[in-house]
């Protein structure tokens, strides 16, 4: 019963230094730390969440989502040399998006085909043929490592689309929204936008701490009078309006998780 009693002090203490009040920052953490944590967000990205400490042990947080490849090799039928014969199509939002139908990620390269409205890029064979099981997405996703590679190769260049297969291909640099990654693009950026709920939940963060659960985050079911519906956390207004909100904090836990404390 004691070795039961103490487990559960320990527990408690561990979460009172994660998680406690807005008006004063999480303390407990070990200084000058750095930790990165990845996940599959909003349905359609990969999700990072960067997390220091400084000096004090207190947090810092940053977050940022990169454009999976159904982003990256949007193009225009027209366009540049492309055409109905080397792109392939997906549905969205009930309107048809183009995209290059071979695109080569970290030296591999990929055939793009649908699967009912949806779009899969499949390891190409000798004649650029969807062959294999080797699905670009999923490995991508597959973990830690591979999502924070993803990062770092679409960064370099090393994800490219093809007008012709085995001809020339061009490094991705933009997309339609600007950037590779959501932090400095135009996506979402009217209102309160994507970089507001971004900021927003990354101040909570830094101020309240992260150790919440599901249950106690909450959406607000009436629009305000500025006519948002901004999600609570233990009865405290975040200002975060994103209707995956669970994704954004989550990650940033799974990242504070990583952390040493004093």
């Amino acid at each position: 019963m004691k070795k039961i009693i103490s487990v559960l002090v320990i527990a408690l203490i561990a979460i009172a230094l994660i998680g406690c009040s807005s008006a004063e920052a999480p303390t407990g953490f070990a200084p000058n730390q750095a930790v990165e944590a990845y996940a599959y967000t909003h349905g359609g990205y990969v999700g990072q969440a960067v997390v220091t400490t400084d000096a004090e042990g207190r947090l810092e947080v940053t977050l940022d989502e990169a454009f999976l490849p159904h982003s990256l090799a949007v193009v225009t039928v027209g366009e540049d040399g492309w055409t109905e014969d080397n792109t392939v199509f997906y549905i969205q939002r009930g309107s048809e998006v183009r995209v290059a139908k071979w695109v080569e990620y970290a030296g591999t390269m990929y055939t793009g085909t649908t699967v009912g409205t949806a779009l899969v890029y499949v390891a190409a064979d000798e004649n650029g043929e969807a062959a294999g099981n080797t699905v670009l997405e999923k490995a991508i996703l597959r973990n830690h490592s591979t999502m924070e590679a993803y990062y770092d190769n679409i960064a370099a260049g090393g994800f490219k689309v093809f007008k012709e297969f085995g001809g020339q291909g061009e490094a991705v640099e933009t997309t339609n929204y600007g950037g590779l990654f959501k932090r400095g693009s135009e996506y979402w950026n009217f209102g309160l936008g994507w970089m507001g709920n971004m900021e927003a939940i990354e101040e909570f963060a830094e101020t309240s701490g992260v150790g919440f659960s599901p249950a106690e985050m909450v959406r607000a079911s009436e629009e305000d009078s500025d006519g948002m519906r901004k999600w609570s956390v233990a009865d405290a207004v975040t200002g975060a309006t994103a209707s995956d909100f669970y994704d954004y904090f989550g990650l940033i836990q799974k990242a504070v998780g990583q952390l040493k404390m004093q």
